[in-house]
């Protein structure tokens, strides 16, 4: 199991969520962050939207030889200027 911390934050007048400094920090979220938010009964879950950057630094799914993404790309040139 990941680090976990309990702390308590608050809900501004407008809606807004406030979570604690320590909690930002582990999870790095940073202000203009995009999160996921899930209703779970009684349980709130605030998940961090993974960002290009993130996604990139995951293993690849598939690998591809640069001649094949080249011929790829002439393809959908071919058919985009159809």
């Amino acid at each position: 199991m990941k680090d976990f911390i309990r702390s308590k934050g608050k809900i501004g007048k407008k809606g807004e969520i406030y979570i604690p400094k320590k909690i930002r920090e582990l999870m790095g979220l940073m202000p203009g962050d995009k999160i996921e938010v899930d209703a779970d009964g009684e349980k709130l879950i605030i998940k961090r939207e993974p960002t290009a950057l993130d996604l990139l630094k995951e293993n690849s799914v598939y690998t591809i030889k640069v001649e094949e993404m080249w011929d790829i790309r002439k393809d959908l040139s071919k058919k985009l200027s159809e």
